[in-house]
């Protein structure tokens, strides 16, 4: 069975362009009451934030009176975009990148050739006695941590007879 689609007519009280200039003008004043970050609105009104904090307000006061307009904001965040803010209008700071991935294990084990070496070749010393110096590897058991299990024995278990 094929599907019918419906449409209905519109009864446009304005042209079209006019409709396009009512949404465009619709869009632009939702533009400016959208929804933005706290950072971004502390970055829009930060003249009249300093000018506060320059007058002798604290940031906690600050950040009360923002409460009280319904933005939600700690005093140790707006000290951090404030400083934020200031830095980047002096022009001192990049835009902030995801952070850098941890080197693998591989990229910091020593190699050979990253050791440093301290003996000269000059120096007459034999480096035999150098290595006699160290204990082999396998010289010693190694001593466990953990008290020894020699000697255990384990009980039969019970039987379950129904």
């Amino acid at each position: 069975m094929a599907r019918v689609t419906k449409r209905s007519a519109v009864n446009l009280t304005m042209t079209v362009e006019e409709l396009t200039a009512d949404l465009a003008k619709e869009h632009e004043e939702w533009l400016s009451h959208k929804p933005q970050t706290v950072y971004d609105l502390v970055k829009q009104i930060y003249e009249p934030l300093l000018k506060m904090k320059q007058d002798g307000r604290t940031d906690s006061e600050i950040c009360a009176m923002l409460t009280k307009r319904r933005i939600d904001i700690s005093a140790g965040t707006f000290a951090t975009y404030m400083k934020r803010v200031a830095k980047e209008l002096r022009g001192g700071t990049r835009p902030r990148t995801a952070r850098k991935p941890k080197p693998d294990s591989e990229g910091r084990r020593a190699t050979p050739d990253s050791r440093v070496q301290n003996s000269t070749p000059d120096s007459k010393v034999d480096p035999g006695a150098q290595q006699a110096s160290r204990p082999k590897p396998d010289s010693a058991p190694a001593q466990s941590a953990s008290p020894s299990m020699s000697g255990f024995t384990s009980r039969k278990p019970p039987a379950l007879d129904a």
